[in-house]
């Protein structure tokens, strides 16, 4: 199979799916993924074969990835990975696969903390991501912010899987922590029923939690793809119609406890529940909350600072 076969068969067969635009962007990006043929490649040698005698080490054929696509199952999967801030984080069942949104919600962060050093002094900057996922919020903060100083980062999840994903990005071929021998930690933790006191004699007092947790409500299950639907985890996605700020009523009430006077607590969150987050978190008592929009224009991030002594 050539490369333009590659592409037509996939449009064709994918378009019950996908649109037509949607399906030549995914046959592209798995040549590119999967089989390393660069998008400049397709364009110059349309009919270049895919095949074992041209594409090292491959280890499934083009037909079977057509097939895996048509079944819906995310490209990311099969090709094992997903970019996140330039890095590439593994992905696989059982863990959320890193979303463009997220990388402005790390972007935001990293934009309030430039100049960490000269702020912070000496003391280890502590930061926990809750409800990590692959660990691509974590693994990219201690990245980026141990450039400028001593930085200690957790994450913690609910999933097995995502912990293992986790814990082992940094190893092998991803191009992380290139300065720096500390690693992210992470644990297996359940947000809402964990025991919060075992949690902080462990983690102690932090300068900033951050979380993408659950919040979807089940409502908008109809409005999604099946790619989303049939592969990725639920429990990483959706939380109950009836109470769909549980995660983050929770995560506020570990903020109180966890994070130092003036720390900051970051969210990502629903755009339908922002006003409702708003209240929750006065209700908490926190006095400074601050939305931002993602580059849709949607209210999709909130930033909370935690109460000095006089507030």
């Amino acid at each position: 199979m050539t490369v333009r076969e590659f592409i037509e068969d996939c449009r064709k067969r994918l378009l019950p799916l996908y649109d037509e635009k949607e399906a030549a962007s995914l046959a592209s990006r798995a040549l590119e993924d999967i089989f390393n043929i660069s998008r400049t490649k397709q364009l110059t040698y349309p009919n270049y074969p895919i095949g074992p005698n041209y594409v090292p080490d491959l280890s499934i054929t083009p037909e079977q990835v057509i097939d895996r696509l048509c079944s819906g199952e995310p490209v990311q999967y099969i090709a094992g990975f997903e970019y996140f801030c330039g890095s590439k984080f593994r992905v696989g069942p059982g863990v959320l696969i890193p979303r463009p949104e997220t990388e402005e919600l790390v972007n935001l962060i990293l934009s309030d903390l430039d100049g960490l050093k000269e702020r912070h002094g000496i003391n280890p900057y502590k930061i926990f991501d809750v409800c990590t996922g692959s660990g691509c919020i974590a693994w990219t903060l201690q990245d980026r912010l141990s450039k400028q100083t001593e930085v200690e980062t957790y994450g913690c999840d609910i999933s097995e899987e995502a912990v293992r994903y986790a814990r082992h990005q940094g190893i092998g071929t991803n191009n992380l922590m290139p300065h720096t021998s500390r690693f992210p930690m992470f644990l297996k933790y359940d947000v809402l029923n964990g025991d919060l006191n075992m949690l902080k004699s462990f983690i102690g007092k932090l300068d900033v939690i951050v979380s993408n947790p659950p919040y979807i409500a089940e409502k908008e299950k109809e409005q999604m793809h099946r790619n989303v639907l049939d592969f990725e985890p639920a429990e990483a996605l959706f939380v109950p119609d009836d109470n769909p700020l549980v995660f983050y009523e929770r995560i506020a009430g570990m903020a109180k406890e966890l994070l130092r006077p003036g720390g900051l607590l970051y969210f990502e969150i629903n755009p339908l529940f922002a006003e409702g987050l708003k209240t929750l978190l006065e209700e908490e008592g926190f006095k400074s909350i601050h939305f931002s929009k993602d580059l849709a224009g949607r209210q999709r991030f909130l930033t909370v600072k935690q109460n000095l002594p006089n507030q």
